[in-house]
């Protein structure tokens, strides 16, 4: 009896490739009996890991990120969570033996780099056919790669954008098991105007390389209580290993209150500080650790290619001419920062407002009280938006959150941090 031809709606019949010669043709024994268990299984299982990329990559990154707990409560996790292969959980990392040992599930993908994880193995595997398809994905965009032609590989326009940050970044594979960096730190008394600064910092990719790879040497340092040696300490906290737990930034806090830098006596006390003024002492004390010693002078020719004046400092040209002889002098100044002008509200239309009488501030210098309905308020506060991974997040404090881009559009910015991803 013939056998039944294949219609388009059918599903197709996966194969497991051959092997490349000394690679493993499955990820691990326990993969191995799943796909191998018959071909009903093998296919069910892929086109579900199909599934669960699309999930991962084409949903919105909250959607993987939230799962319910055994005590049925939603929540949204910064950490990994891991979407069973074999049904539709997701559950947190703490919650993934327990599923496994109530529904024999033993396979889960990560939700935020689609790698698979063996509960058995307790780890990690790569499996040359389900790691092609996450490949593709995150290359492509889908899973229909096409191989490309031999001379499209050596051509001219491939040699082009092999340096292109745009081209790097798409065709870059994230590592499974790193450690994004999203960790809040404690206000030690009024001192969210550090944090903020602390997390601009900390996701900064070039100080991130910077302290990551050792370029401060805090080995070799000989100076005590050195404010560099301490954002090296917690750049290695943040990075070495996935930990949601508030951070305690002593160090830096003991840094400022040690130095015997007159500037600094303003951060030795219990009081809201100013963030922009916080991030120029931490700048000016970063440079004198990591480049020629000298202050960095705003406005002036010096020049410097520590870390600091490579992430944060431009040149202004300028240029002047003399309404007499008509000559031009040319002049450049570094700049740490650009302050954004506000229009002249004077200037704005508006309707007719009702008079207010004017009032002279002598007359408030000779009341002897000063009264405030605001005593229990809080008057001020910083919190700092870091995007990871094309991700926004809210740092609080201590707490991280995710964040939409309406949030972090509608909100009245102080401190903008820019990264330029192209010199063109």
């Amino acid at each position: 009896m013939a056998a039944r031809p294949t219609t388009p709606a059918s599903p197709k019949d996966f194969k497991i490739k051959s092997p490349v010669p000394g690679t493993p043709q499955f990820g691990c024994e326990h993969v191995e009996l799943l796909l191998s268990n018959s071909q009903d299984v093998m296919n069910s299982s892929i086109q579900y890991y199909k599934m669960l990329l699309r999930v991962i990559f084409d949903k919105a990154p909250a959607v993987p990120q939230t799962f319910k707990s055994p005590d049925g409560l939603i929540a949204t996790s910064l950490t990994s969570n891991y979407l069973c292969l074999q049904c539709s959980t997701i559950v947190a990392e703490e919650d993934r033996e327990k599923h496994g040992q109530k529904k024999s599930h033993r396979f889960y993908v990560d939700s935020r780099s689609g790698a698979l994880f063996c509960q058995f193995c307790q780890d990690f595997v790569w499996d040359p056919t389900l790691e092609e398809l996450r490949v593709r994905k995150i290359g492509t965009g889908s899973f229909s790669g096409r191989k490309r032609k031999h001379e499209e590989m050596f051509s001219d326009s491939v040699k082009d954008t092999k340096d292109d940050p745009r081209y790097i970044s798409t065709n870059t594979g994230a590592a499974s098991c790193r450690a994004d960096g999203l960790r809040g730190i404690y206000n030690a008394g009024a001192t969210c105007y550090q944090n903020v600064v602390l997390q601009s910092f900390l996701h900064n990719p070039l100080l991130r390389n910077f302290y990551l790879g050792d370029g401060h040497q805090s080995g070799n340092c000989e100076v005590s209580h050195c404010l560099s040696c301490s954002m090296e300490d917690m750049f290695q906290d943040f990075y070495a290993l996935e930990n949601t737990n508030g951070y305690t930034a002593a160090n830096i806090l003991s840094g400022f209150w040690i130095s015997e830098k007159k500037a600094f006596e303003n951060l030795v006390t219990t009081k809201e500080q100013d963030a922009h003024e916080f991030f120029q002492f931490l700048a000016e004390e970063l440079h004198e650790r990591n480049g020629d010693g000298k202050k960095p002078e705003v406005g002036s020719e010096h020049s410097c290619n520590c870390i600091i004046h490579q992430t944060f400092y431009g040149k202004l040209s300028s240029s002047t001419t003399c309404q007499h002889c008509k000559g031009v002098t040319n002049a450049t100044e570094s700049f740490l920062d650009l302050s954004l002008g506000l229009e002249n509200l004077s200037q704005k239309r508006g309707k007719k407002a009702n008079r207010i009488a004017s009032l002279r501030l002598q007359d408030c210098l000779d009341e002897e009280y000063i009264k405030s309905d605001r005593s229990n308020r809080i008057l001020g506060h910083y919190v700092s938006y870091c995007k990871v991974e094309d991700q926004w997040f809210s740092c609080n404090d201590h707490r991280v959150e995710l964040a939409k881009k309406s949030d972090v559009l509608n909100s009245q910015a102080y401190l903008l941090f820019y990264i330029s991803r192209s010199c063109q």
